[in-house]
């Protein structure tokens, strides 16, 4: 029997990022915010469900 460790579930849910089309600098710089603001979420998850590995000795 193989025990998993909890990953919550909204840990599991992909970080949205937008399909903006940039049609000025303006729009880019609020596109290459919103980018900036995914990856923060995503590695954000990554760190979480590392520290959940950890903690569970995976």
């Amino acid at each position: 029997m193989t025990v998993a460790p909890f990953v919550p579930a909204e840990l599991l849910v992909p970080c949205p990022i937008s399909d903006r089309a940039a049609q000025t600098y303006r729009d880019l710089a609020v596109l290459a915010t919103e980018h900036l603001r995914s990856a923060e979420c995503a590695n954000g998850k990554v760190e979480a469900i590392g520290v959940t590995l950890i903690e569970a000795g995976a």
